[in-house]
Order: C-alpha cells, then structure tokens, then sequence
C-alpha cells in the first residue's frame, strides 16, 4: 500500500478511509520511503544503547496517529496471519503479528481492531499497473538468473554449486538494475531422478550432475519487495526424443492455460484446461499439483489459486503462476513455470527465455 520495503520489519502503515496515511519507520531506514507515495512518514530512532524500543516508540507513535485522526475506539483493521504477511529484507528473521503486537495495536485503536486478513488479501491480490511494473523488473531480474543456470547446468557441476551460481548472479546483478535497491533469490536445483520428486519443495543436494540429466530449477527471487516463481527444465547434453516430448507437451499445457487465463474466468476452468492435454497423453497422473497460484507480494498468495476444486474467479491485475509438470518414474520430472498478469483483453507472461531444453 505504500512502495515501502522494510528491513526489520518494525514499519507500520495507519490508512484511514479517509485523509492521508502515516508510515512509522526505523530513522535507518526512513530513505526506504523516499519513493513511496505518502507525505507523512515518521521515522524512529532505535538499535542503539539508550535507544527505546521499537515496541515502546511504535506504541506510542501508533496513539499520537490514531488520537490525531480521531481513530479511538473505531473500526480498525490489520493483518493477523502470517499466511498472508509479507516478510521484510530480512527474511531470514521476519517479524509475524503475535500477542505482543496485537496487545500494542489493542493499546493504540482501543476496542474497534479487528483482524482483516481477507479484506487485505482481496486487495493484494489485484495489482495495480504500478506494482506490474515492479513485478516485471523482478522477473527481468529472474530471468538472468535463469540464463546462468542454463550455462551453468553442465556434467560434472554439483546441484548446489549450480543454485549457488544463480543465487550469485541475481544478487550482484539485480541490485541496480533499473534502479533496484534490493535483489535476493532462493534458488533449488534438482538432476537426474531428484526431478523425480521436483513437485514438493525441492532442495539442492551435492549430486553432480550427468550427461543426459533433466535438470530442474524452482527459482523465488524478490526485488524491493516484490516476488517472482519461475522455474525451467534443460538437458545437461544433448535431449532424447523422450524428453522432447514430454517437454513439448508441458509448453503445449502452459500454453493453453495462458490462454484460458482470462477475467471472469474461475481457476478449475484455468487448470482443467492445460490439464486435458496432459491426461489426452496418458500422462494425467504423473501430474499431481495444481497449475498455479497467486504471486506477488509473497512467494506463493493464496488467490488466485488454479485447482481443480477452485471457484476463484480471475479479474484483471491478478498475478499468479502457470506451472504444468510431468514427474515420471525412471525417467524425471519437468516443469516450466511462469508468471502472468491478467489482462482485460486475457493474461501475458511477465517472464520471458530464449532457451530451450538443450
């Protein structure tokens, strides 16, 4: 809601219906708010000896906010479940909605705070024409680490020496680009009979890799706050009939969902239709996830989800991924996954490659 990518994650935005937002942030990180939209931004000295700490300042910036605008005792809204909660930069340590804060905000707004975690994620699932720019620089940024894996996914190199690379170049090669401020990625490489298993959560080993290998990649990059899940498939050599084929026919799959993807339409429909091409071949069970979910502000949101028990309906500016996969026993798994934005006139990648499967 403002363009403000926080560190620690101590950064609390009060929007009222009416009159202008206020942001409470860190003094270190106050320049993070030079480009967001709002004019009034309070920043807070914290982190040093003598400091106060963040929970007292923030309490007490949080009344002066809600007593100025007349806020006491009124209907306030805030995100309660770290489902739906964004982490901060640093991810490694984020900061959720517990106790302690809900006791903070109860102390603030008085006895009006109720949790809002579907009205917020309804509006985080629709982007606005700004934040599908943001997300198309991140998948830009992606998409360059997605180059170095296909480079990089050779005989002999070890799953994480490859993930590795990747991560390596997002990170000196993201931050800066088109101005970016932030750039991280978590990326998992997986070879041979590991893409077997490539549907749940994969994790990078110390398998080297081998000529003839399917090699998969499940790429999560964010940029200033803003995520991206792409993933590819190559052949560390020359690829089999087989393999081309099986590759072609989840291309063929991505296709027409990207086509389905359309406004009005629900997300079994979105699903159903890439899915029939698959079970036409024989292949229906050796595709055992759904086709997509939202993407955005987290890594994987909730909506739109493409299930087959899905009832979503997609409207324009929903982000989510398409991502068909074929996992067959003895032989590997392969999945192409992308992001697209919905369109009034249909759905359009945000991520784009010039490489095949070899």
């Amino acid at each position: 809601m403002t363009g403000c990518y926080p560190i620690i994650g101590q950064t609390w935005v009060v929007y009222p219906q009416t009159g202008e937002p206020t942001l409470i942030v860190p003094a270190q990180e106050a320049y993070l708010a030079e480009d967001c939209s709002l004019d009034d931004v309070r920043p807070y000295e914290c982190g040093r000896i003598g400091d106060p700490t963040p929970v007292e300042t923030c309490a007490r910036l949080l009344r002066q906010v809600c007593q100025g605008k007349g806020l006491v005792d009124k209907a306030i809204g805030y995100e309660d479940s770290p489902e739906v909660v964004a982490p901060p930069q640093a991810a490694a340590e984020p900061l959720f909605v517990g106790q302690a804060t809900v006791a903070l905000l109860q102390e603030a707004f008085g006895s009006g705070l109720r949790p809002a975690d579907e009205l917020f994620t309804q509006l985080k699932s629709v982007k606005t024409p700004a934040e599908v720019t943001r997300l198309s620089r991140t998948n830009e940024i992606a998409c360059v680490g997605l180059s170095v894996f296909k480079d990089e996914a050779q005989p002999g190199r070890r799953e994480t020496e490859v993930a590795a690379a990747v991560e390596r170049a997002i990170y000196s090669r993201g931050v800066g680009f088109k101005g970016a401020f932030s750039a991280r990625a978590w990326a998992q490489v997986m070879s041979g009979p590991n893409t077997e298993t490539a549907w749940y959560y994969p994790v990078s080993k110390e398998r080297r890799i081998q000529p003839g290998d399917l090699v998969l990649i499940e790429l999560a990059t964010v940029v200033d706050g803003y995520w991206s899940d792409l993933t590819r498939t190559v052949v560390a050599g020359k690829a089999s009939d087989r393999q081309r084929e099986v590759h072609q026919l989840v291309l063929d799959a991505q296709a027409a969902d990207l086509l389905a993807a359309r406004p009005g339409a629900r997300g079994d429909e979105v699903d159903a239709a890439g899915r029939r091409l698959i079970v036409e071949r024989g292949l229906g069970d050796n595709f055992v996830h759904h086709t997509g979910h939202g993407v955005g502000f987290r890594y994987h949101e909730p909506r739109p989800w493409l299930h087959p028990d899905s009832r979503q309906t997609l409207v324009v500016g929903h982000v989510h991924t398409i991502e068909p996969g074929i996992y067959i026993p003895g032989f590997g798994g392969i999945r192409v996954e992308d992001d697209a934005v919905v369109l009034r006139e249909g759905a359009e990648f945000l991520s784009h490659t010039d490489f095949g499967l070899d």
